[in-house]
């Protein structure tokens, strides 16, 4: 009787093991299934190949501190009843579980006993999985040179014994390398050799993944054509097995080569991968699409959209910081129950007291970071006033709002005369002490009345301010430009000296009239063009009724 259970978990356990990676979550409903009549027959070793197996759908399933518990339940069985391959297995998820949180230390502790066991073993096998771990954590670690010497080890031991799966995935992990540094001729041709295995073997997640990878080289050496042509197969590939996870990649690819070739459809393919990636709670992918969708809007000018994934990228990434800080503290303490109270145990526990506390400090300063970081984003490095990033998504709010109210506004293009002439009489350090200069003082004027300003780009500024006629947004100019004047700067040219003064283009009305924020710019550029071909040190302002 507990033959033919015994049979028929194996065969349950086969099965899941084929289907973990397109389906894990049946997977993990079969591996189940396995272990609990092995818990039913009291079949020691198959309970134990049961929690492989349930660990390994855990792996696909990106549930990591489930996947290491089962490894160590795993574990402890193949340790009581000396199971040497189901040890190897064992340690070597629980060891895969800890580097995808990052912990390499740990990760490679546990390899490295995989290791021990394999070669006492002589287990090729084992032998070149684990090689491969290990130049993956120093891939990962971006020491190249070491985990090229671990690839190519673990291949040849492929190569000698026929493990083409193995060798295909090293083959990869050798070409990504080389893709890395820049090397695009040796990444594509051990990419082509591990699609050629592939290919035969029909493994079409995988092929996948290369063919991504191969369009990836296409697009480095501007070899568009081909590029195209190997993310559409990739994507079709993958789509085939419904994989949204490695299907995100591919769509985001896409959409930049859509872009580099300014086609609007890569918007199609940007919201398929933000789809798929909120479909599947994928924080990480979730937090680059959000990312890449901010920069996009703002090629588009679209600032208002762009600040909105912006802050969406941004509060994923402090969530997602936080997870995995979380997560190594929650794999540490899953460790902890395994181990009985030894002197492993009590280092185990002071590592585990150590992280809590890391964690703690790490959440702080990282919001501390993200603060600085969010506001560098719309600020102007060297003055301290908003940039042209800012500058644009405000305007174009006051716009939508002053339409909304029927309201005037006026802005005004600034620019520093002949700030060239400046640079070269003092030097670049002393230009940048003048733009500070310009800045505090028209930041003061701005503060006192809660207009807005900013620094468009080199020389050039921007102020804008609502509820406000001609009348009063000729005085304001003029004010301007004369406080500017009272700073006692100035230059040297042709044996003259010259005071630092601002020439003034603006454009004021209501606006419904003015126009969209674009057309107010491009007007009150060409009023800044026409105050210096009137000399300079003017202000020129237009009314649009």
């Amino acid at each position: 009787m507990k033959e033919t259970v015994s049979k028929e978990i194996y065969e349950i356990l086969e099965k899941s093991k084929k289907i973990a990676a397109i389906k894990p979550y049946k997977s993990y409903e079969m591996s189940l299934e396995a272990y609990n009549k092995s818990r039913k027959f009291s079949l020691k070793t198959e309970e134990g190949y049961s929690l492989v197996a349930m660990a390994f759908a855990c792996r696909a399933k990106s549930e990591i501190s489930q996947m290491l518990d089962c490894s160590l339940r795993a574990l402890e069985i193949f340790e009581d009843t000396n199971n040497a391959d189901g040890k190897m297995k064992s340690l070597n998820l629980a060891g895969i579980a800890y580097f995808y949180s990052s912990m390499y230390e740990e990760a490679l502790r546990y390899f490295l006993e995989v290791s021990d066991v394999a070669f006492k073993q002589s287990d090729k096998f084992m032998q070149s999985c684990v090689m491969n771990n290990i130049g993956e954590i120093y891939r990962e670690s971006s020491s190249n040179e070491k985990a090229l010497d671990y690839f190519f080890d673990s291949l040849k031991i492929c190569q000698d014994n026929k493990y083409q799966m193995n060798e295909a995935s090293i083959l990869g992990n050798i070409g990504e390398i080389f893709f890395n540094e820049g090397k695009y001729d040796e990444s594509l041709d051990y990419y082509l050799k591990s699609y050629d295995i592939l290919v035969e073997k029909n493994d079409m997640l995988t092929m996948g993944g290369i063919e991504n990878r191969l369009g990836k080289i296409s697009f480095s050496v501007k070899d568009f054509m081909k590029a195209e042509e190997y993310y559409f197969r990739a994507l079709n590939r993958l789509e085939e097995v419904n994989n949204k996870y490695f299907t995100i990649d591919v769509l985001m690819n896409i959409a930049e080569l859509m872009f580099n070739k300014n086609d609007r459809k890569a918007f199609v393919y940007i919201e398929k991968a933000m789809s798929y990636a909120e479909q599947i709670n994928a924080k990480k992918k979730m937090c680059q699409v959000y990312k890449y969708i901010s920069e996009c809007y703002e090629c588009e000018e679209d600032y208002k959209s762009s600040l909105e994934y912006y802050k969406k990228f941004y509060n994923i990434n402090e969530e997602i910081t936080a997870s995995n800080l979380g997560n190594k503290i929650e794999l540490l303490n899953v460790e902890l129950k395994y181990i009985k109270a030894n002197e492993k145990y009590e280092k185990l526990k002071t590592r585990l007291q150590e992280e809590i506390s890391a964690k703690t400090k790490e959440l702080q300063r990282i919001r501390e970071a993200n603060k600085i970081l969010e506001k560098r984003a719309y600020e102007d490095e060297l003055t301290g006033i908003p940039n042209r990033r800012s500058i644009n998504f405000c305007l174009n709010n006051t716009v939508e709002e002053a339409l909304t109210n029927d309201d005037s506004l006026v802005l005004f293009m600034i620019d520093i005369d002949h700030f060239k002439k400046y640079n070269d009489c003092w030097g670049h350090s002393k230009g940048d002490y003048c733009l500070k200069k310009v800045a505090d003082c028209i930041r003061n004027i701005q503060n006192k009345r809660k207009d807005t300003f900013g620094r468009y780009g080199g020389e050039e500024f921007v102020y804008f301010a609502k509820s406000i006629d001609y009348e009063q947004s000729l005085e304001l100019g003029n004010y301007i430009r004369n406080e500017v004047g009272k700073l006692n700067l100035y230059y040297t040219s042709n044996g003259q000296t010259n005071a630092v003064t601002i020439s003034i283009g603006g454009v004021t009305g209501k606006a419904a009239t003015l126009g969209s924020a674009s057309k107010i710019m491009e007007a009150a550029d060409k009023e800044l063009y026409n105050a210096k071909e009137a000399g300079r040190n003017k202000t020129v302002l237009k009314l649009v009724d």
